[in-house]
């Protein structure tokens, strides 16, 4: 507390008042002494008034000589030293006051605030310390505590505080977001979580929970967020946001039953929203439910038609289906609609591709480079179409203007590298090539499977059939589904004379696909 210059009426009225406490403690046991310390005590308080701090001291001091466990002469003395700057003064008086009232809260956190300004801090904390086994769940003396340990940065004892301060004042929201902001900054995420844990059995306040979810969030614990979702909108009224929110829950988890459970009420009622649309489509089309995808489709389209994932999907749920033609002419649509979009372009060229129609897929496959001129996989997929059209020139010029401008396009090295195997009219030389260029790829991603298939299958046209058999073997310990791998492996076996092991494969991959002539005719040729 500091004292400031005694001035006016205002201020020896409020004395007056003082003096009537004073007195009655000062004249308790009517002794002589007590009226001698009592007299002294005034003539310090009229030097006080005028402006004599020397005078008034001197007899604050007689008055303390004659009665000194008075509370009132020492509170005195520690104004009249706080006022002078004379805190070390100051310290030793509080001292003494707080010695005659330990459990004085005033006088501690004046003595608090005097130590930690004087750098005495050992002190100013067993003293704080002191006060709150008096005040367990005093705010002023929490908040004190916070302070410090904010200025200390001692996080891990600040986080605890706030978490004393919540629960003797549960109206504090604002510190349930500190608490996790703080943690969350410092590194101390699970003992946030462990605070709010502990909140959370005594209060149902939502912000924890919502906390709470969002650290199972970011730690990849979905089913912890959808339980504490659950917990929460069982003690609160379910919202749509919250159904919305643990749809999106259940996304991350695949269970997509869960998404349309919660969501498609919410459609039905009208709830078109974005958020709603995309995780519905999504749903419907992982379960392959392609006639409710197409109708999601529909309504995002001519909800949004400015945006162009509404054409999108509609487009790709037609494809899903089947039905090509429809999904050439959204995507001409969209096309018009967004002609700086790339996917359209690149789609209608993969619809003409599969198709046959090389010469309107190639035209697409430029058109999509037109606008983005790095797109690489319009690149490969260009020059692999050449390559169907028997337009080796321009296939290999394409392949080798990848290979030459970007280092690392692994994908690319490996495509040229299958390509040249594959040519009936390669060399050795175009082998060797073709090699150098795969051993390059799978240097850059030596666990591709299909970049190990690569280089036993150029083994495989080598006549080097141990070394094929090598690549082969460790591409389908990678991948021991892929049809491609699986023939390349069967038909090195039948040059290494390994029948049973032949049979095997071909068999898996008729397991894979039971329509697959060409296997069934290379089991015949064995069991010939």
């Amino acid at each position: 507390m500091y004292l400031g210059k005694i001035y006016g009426i205002m201020f020896i009225k409020f004395r007056n008042a003082i003096l009537i406490v004073i007195s009655f403690s000062l004249y308790s046991g009517n002794t002589s002494k007590k009226g001698e310390a009592y007299e002294y005590y005034m003539k310090g308080e009229y030097e006080l008034l005028q402006n004599d701090f020397k005078m008034a001291e001197k007899f604050y001091k007689k008055a303390l000589s004659l009665s000194p466990n008075s509370p009132t002469i020492l509170h005195s003395l520690v104004d009249l030293k706080t006022y002078q700057g004379k805190y070390s003064d100051a310290i030793k008086y509080l001292e003494r006051n707080l010695k005659l009232n330990p459990n004085n809260k005033e006088i501690g956190l004046n003595l608090y605030e005097l130590y930690s300004q004087e750098g005495i801090n050992a002190k100013a904390e067993l003293l704080l310390d002191s006060l709150l086994i008096y005040y367990p769940k005093d705010l002023d003396l929490l908040f004190t505590r916070a302070n410090t340990q904010f200025s200390n940065q001692d996080w891990t004892q600040l986080l605890k505080t706030y978490q004393h301060i919540f629960e003797s004042d549960t109206d504090q929201d604002e510190l349930l977001i500190k608490i996790y902001e703080i943690g969350i900054a410092t590194g101390n995420v699970e003992l946030v979580r462990e605070i709010l844990m502990e909140l959370k059995t005594s209060s149902r306040n939502q912000i924890i929970y919502e906390l709470l979810i969002e650290i199972a969030d970011g730690k990849g614990e979905y089913l912890e967020a959808i339980s504490l979702l659950n917990e929460m909108m069982g003690n609160t009224e379910s919202s749509e946001n919250k159904i919305i929110e643990l749809s999106q829950f259940y996304l991350k988890i695949e269970k997509f039953e869960y998404v349309i459970k919660n969501l498609h009420p919410i459609y039905t009622a009208g709830n078109n929203s974005l958020d709603v649309l995309k995780m519905l489509l999504i749903a419907y089309s992982s379960l392959e439910q392609i006639e409710n995808e197409i109708i999601i489709s529909k309504t995002l389209k001519n909800e949004y038609p400015d945006i162009s994932v509404g054409f999108e999907a509609l487009s790709f749920a037609y494809l899903q289906g089947g039905q090509n033609s429809k999904a050439v002419e959204i995507l001409l649509q969209a096309l018009t609609k967004f002609p700086d979009e790339v996917t359209f372009p690149f789609s209608l060229a993969t619809i003409f591709n599969n198709s046959g129609d090389y010469n309107k897929a190639e035209i697409y496959y430029n058109a999509a480079l037109i606008i983005q001129p790095d797109l690489i996989v319009a690149k490969h997929a260009l020059a692999i179409l050449y390559e169907d059209m028997n337009d080796t020139n321009r296939s290999d010029s394409l392949f080798l203007h990848m290979i030459n401008h970007n280092e690392n396009d692994a994908g690319g090295r490996n495509d040229y590298a299958y390509i040249l195997s594959e040519r009936e009219e390669s060399s050795i030389e175009d082998y060797n090539y073709a090699l150098q260029l795969a051993e390059r790829a799978i240097a850059m991603d030596p666990e591709n499977a299909a970049f190990l298939d690569t280089i036993g299958w150029i083994y495989y046209k080598m006549e080097t059939y141990h070394k094929a058999e090598e690549f082969l073997e460790k591409s389908l310990s990678i991948n021991d589904n892929n049809p491609v791998i699986l023939e390349h492996l069967g038909d090195i076996y039948v040059k290494r004379n390994k029948s049973a092991q032949a049979i095997n494969i071909y068999e898996k991959i008729l397991e894979l696909d039971s329509d697959n002539q060409l296997i069934r005719n290379k089991l015949d040729k064995i069991y010939d």
